[in-house]
Order: C-alpha cells, then structure tokens, then sequence
C-alpha cells in the first residue's frame, strides 16, 4: 500500500462549501454517485456497445457499496482524478472528451460522497487491454491512498465504491432511504439499477428499482389504456387525479414529457415541474421549462439537450431553454383550442376549473382571446352572456374593478345600460385588448354616461326644488362636488356619484400649481385647458323616499340637519361608488350622524354638522 497522500485542496472546506451554498442537502450524493455509474457505463458503451449496463446497490445504515459495469478506472486516472477535485474523466482523451452521452463531473460527484462518509473506498477495474485492478481509499482529513491489486481481485470491469458512514450521518445510508433516493433520482436512467427489496410472502430479493423506459414513451395496446397508464403515474408520482394528459416535446433539445392539468383551480403563480435531463432527475420543481400562464399543469419532462446550473437541480436560462419554453407553450396552447373550442367534455371541464388561466393567457394571445370571447361567460348587468354575444349589441362598456361595477350595476341594469364587469383578475387588460379584434369595440364604462339616461324631473318639481338643490350645491362646493336633481330607477338607488375624470385631472393639476409656484407654475400652466366644471356630480334621485324627504325638509326644516342629510348621502354615494372616503368625508360623515341621530332621538346637545371639507 502506499504512503497516504493529501488531496489538492481543503477538503473539509469545500465539502462545506458545496453542502451549504451548492447542494440543496446531503441526499444529492445518491444522485452525484449514480451519474458517475451512468457515465461511466455510458464510457465504456463507446468501447464496447455489447457491454452491459448494470448498477447493484448495498446500504446497511454503517456503509453504502455501488458496483457498476462502466468503464473503470487505472492507478494513474485514479490518482488524477481522484485527488484533484472537480477534474473530470469526461475531459479524458479515453471517454470522449465532454461528449453530449455524459451528465456529471466525476470528482465533484465523489466529493459529494463525503458529505455522508468519513471513507470512501474505489476497487476498479480499466477497460483498458491489460489493464490490472487498482484501489483508491479517501478519507474525511484530506488524505488518500492509491494501490494497484493482484490480477483477479476484481473480475469484472467496472468499479465498486463503498462508503463508510461518518458520526451522525448514518441514516443517509439505511436502506430505505437509499431505496427512496435511487428511486426518486433515477426512475428513467437507462440502465438495469437494482437492490434488495422486501417481497411480501417470499422475503429480502434482489429486483429492478426502475421500469425499461418513460410511461409516455412506451408502446400499449391502445389509446384508452395508454390514458389508464399516464393516470396512474400522475396519482403514484405527482398525487393527484389529472384533468387530462398533454404530450409535449421539444425535438430541437431532446426533450419529451406529459403535462397533467390539475383538478382543481390554482392561483396564478409560476408553474412547477419535474425535469430530468439525460434520465436522471434534475428536480421536482423546476420553474422556466413551461411559459408563466401555464400554471394550471404539472410537467414531467426529460431533455437531452437543456443544460443544468452548477448544482444541477435547476436549469440555465439560455437561448435553447427560451426556444423549448415557446415550443411547449404552442404545443399547449394547440390542446386548449382543439379542445375548447371543439366543447368537448374535457374542454368543458378545463373551461369550468382553469377559466382564470385562459384569462391570463387571452391577454397575451390572441387566438385564445377569440375563444374566450366566444367561450367564457362573464358578469354583466344583461346577465352572465359571453363577450361575442354581448358584442352582437354594440360597443362594450365595462368597469376596471367589482367596487365600480357594484355602484352602478342596478342603475345601469335598470336604465337598459350593458355593462361588463371586468373586475377580476386580467379581466380589465384582457377587454382591452380585445378592442378592434373582430369587429369587437371596447371602451372603460364612463360613469357620467349615466346622467344621459335619466329623466329629468318636470318644470314644476324642478322650480319647487330649486332653493334645496342649490343650497346642496353650497354645502358639497368645498368638496368640489356639484349637485343635479334626476329621476332614475331602482328608487332604492338614493343618490349616483358621477365623476370627471379630466375634471380630476385638472384639479390636481391645479393643487400642484398652489404647492409650487415657481417650480412649477409655468409647465403646469401649459397642461391646463382653462376648464372651470366641477369633478364630480352628486345625482339625486327624485323617486326614492330618502330624497324625497331630503328635499321637503328643506323649507321650514332645521338648517342643521338638511346640511347632515345631504353630507350623509354625498359619503354613502362614494362609498357605493366603491372609493374610501378621504379623512376630511369620514368627519364629516360622522358628524353628519351625529346630528340625524341626536335629532331622530330628541337630543338637543348635537354638535353642528360639518359640511365635507376637501381633501388635503
């Protein structure tokens, strides 16, 4: 044996350093040591494509033995590559030379061994004509030893590592978790993998951990149990019940795979998927693969071509990741509307559980945007009707969010005023984007509008009411309000806040010209256009009872508390409207009933009502 030597580099450090800020956790060793076995069977595959393709596994809780049929290794390589960490034997003249058949880097991969292990010990034997067995044994100080073996202490080619557990990391290396982890990483590695399981009846037997070939890519004898199959590996490896199954390849990088949309709906979110490259699992929530809308799936995919980060648990993002990523979104995209748009009964039932997806994806694509609009019902004052059969009416009007909806749904209902209510998620951009596609005209709904369709009341009420509404327009002036007089249904509608929007925008304007003079006095005069009209406009309604009385207390009632009845119904028009009250409507609506109360009760102590000062 010869003299124990020490590795190229601190060792203890670096396995620090890769366990804390390069590996996600320990149990990566199983799969840094099972890409070693497959690449070096794959090696040795290009020497001898007769040669067989066999990793056997042993752990007992004290040692973990890998036996492979790869290429092997001689006592210069096993010197070399062993103990200059992070060399690699896919750069080696003898395997190729960083061939496209090879996944790992063989000494980072042993290094991970010692995340685990306190030794680790390498018998193999080179493919090499004559070559003769070596043995090399590292060790957690840093040193090795390398010695070449009497012919005949290894038979086979190939190389057997065995791993002896360091303090407190020995359920790395029981049984079942080294089961669970082959398992787990190498479900779809081309080669026969096997270890001893529990056979209910018949006891401890050595069997195959991995089936021949991907369930997607396996030949059945029909198309109904091909559909069995893909369910049943979406229950035993994902845990639940698909919608439906959804081939996906990406030739240009070797990649195939399945989608399986989930049952239920999901909150908008990036989509996970579980990704291996080369057979060998790359991770269980890979984002990136599929394109962002496409959250309503789980992948499971295999690529040949895509190229790993550093740990290789998640992938570059690259050219070839960015073109695989459009290729599977069309491919997506292409069952959705063979689907949907065919109404057949998966697509119903994709259209009644993902609808929030097609909504995100409508406003990005336009193809989609067309089957939304023929496809999906949305809430509109006509009814839940889809986009296209409203359109069949003219324009569509609709409002940004459920508040704004909500204030003027049973106003606009009752004036006979279409409008949709575009206040869920993508539902705003995806209206407007549906502007100008297919004949379709979409506009934001403009409140104001809706004084057009109110009747006006006759000259007499209008005469008679005259002092109360102008006395209204005094108290609502601070707030920049104006007050009008209109009969509308539902009656139980007391009251409509109309607002001008470029009315708003020059009050601001206007505020900041006061705060800045100088600073800012002359750009802001030029973006002026002289307009005098008030922002908003209270309507009142002449057919509720609330108004009715508001108005014929106006003469001969008490001042005090007509100036409270009118502050209470300008907040509670706001808050329908669906905006806050700013600080100075939530005084003056609280003093507001302070006074309705206190006078409703007989009180005498009211404090005077404030009328709604603007907002600071």
């Amino acid at each position: 044996m010869s003299s124990p030597e020490r590795f190229q580099v601190d060792l203890g450090g670096l396995v620090d350093l890769l366990s804390t800020h390069l590996y996600s956790g320990p149990s990566v060793y199983v799969r840094e040591l099972l890409q070693n076995a497959v690449d070096a069977i794959a090696a040795r595959r290009l020497l001898d494509p007769a040669a067989p393709a066999q990793v056997r596994l042993e752990a007992d809780g004290t040692a973990l033995t890998i036996t492979d049929t790869g290429v092997g290794l001689g006592a210069n390589e096993a010197k070399e590559l062993l103990s200059t960490i992070a060399s690699s034997s896919k750069r080696d003249a003898l395997l190729g030379g960083g061939r496209a058949e090879f996944m790992g880097q063989f000494g980072i991969g042993l290094l991970s061994a010692f995340m685990v292990a306190e030794e680790v010990e390498i018998l193999s034997l080179a493919a090499a004509p004559g070559a003769t067995p070596v043995r090399w044994v590292g060790r957690a100080d840093g040193t090795f030893t390398v010695e070449e073996l009497p012919e005949g202490a290894l038979p086979e080619i190939g190389t057997r590592l065995r791993l002896v557990a360091r303090p407190g990391s020995g359920h790395w290396l029981e049984h079942e978790t080294v089961l669970a982890l082959v398992r787990e990483y190498g479900s779809l590695l081309p080669v026969d993998i096997s270890m001893e399981v529990e056979v209910p009846g018949v006891g401890p037997r050595r069997r195959r951990l991995i089936e021949p070939a991907p369930v997607w890519q396996r030949a059945f004898p029909s198309a109904a149990a091909r559909t069995a199959a893909l369910e049943e590996h979406c229950r035993d490896l994902l845990g639940f019940e698909p919608l439906a199954a959804i081939d996906l390849s990406a030739p240009a990088v070797g990649l195939t795979g399945v989608a399986y949309i989930l049952p239920a709906a999901v909150a908008p979110g990036v989509g996970q998927s579980r990704v291996s490259l080369k057979r060998m699992l790359l991770g269980t929530q890979v984002p990136s693969v599929l394109p962002p809308w496409a959250f309503f799936v789980r992948a499971v995919l295999d690529a040949d071509g895509l190229a790993p980060s550093a740990s290789r648990e998640q992938l570059r993002e690259d050219e070839l990741l960015a073109a695989a990523r459009d290729v599977l979104g069309e491919q997506l995209l292409a069952w959705i509307l063979a689907q949907v748009g065919a109404e057949s009964p998966v697509g119903r039932r994709f259209l009644l559980t993902h609808h929030l997806a097609l909504r995100a994806i409508a406003v990005e694509n336009r193809d989609i945007l067309r089957l939304v609009a023929r496809s999906l019902p949305f809430e509109t004052t006509a009814g839940h009707l889809t986009l296209a059969e409203l359109a069949q009416d003219g324009p569509l009007a609709y409002t940004a969010t459920t508040e704004a909806y909500r204030s003027v749904e049973a106003v606009a209902r009752a004036q006979g005023i279409a409008v949709v209510n575009a206040g869920y998620a993508y539902d705003a951009e995806l209206l407007a984007a549906l502007d100008g596609v297919d004949g379709i005209s979409t506009r934001p709904f403009d409140v104001s509008s809706l004084s057009e369709t109110m009747d006006l009341p006759d000259a007499e009420r209008e005469l008679r009411t005259a002092p109360a509404i102008a006395r209204a327009r005094s108290i609502l002036e601070p707030a920049d309000c104006d007050v009008i007089l209109r009969r509308f249904t539902p009656a139980s509608c007391p009251a409509v806040l109309l607002r001008d929007a470029d009315g708003e925008r020059r009050r601001d304007l206007d505020r900041e010209r006061e705060a800045a003079p100088d600073l800012w006095g002359g750009l802001l005069d030029s973006l002026a256009d002289g307009g005098s009209a008030r922002t908003r406009t209270l309507a009142l309604n002449d057919t509720s009872p609330v108004i009715q009385a508001l108005l014929a207390g106006a003469s001969g009632g008490d001042p005090e508390v007509f100036t409270a009845g009118v502050s209470a119904v300008y907040a509670t028009a706001i808050l329908s409207s669906g905006e806050p009250l700013r600080r100075s409507e939530s005084t003056a609506l609280n003093s507001a009933l302070t006074v309705l109360l206190s006078h409703g009760l007989g009180s005498t102590e009211a404090p005077p009502a404030a009328p709604p000062k603007e907002a600071p």
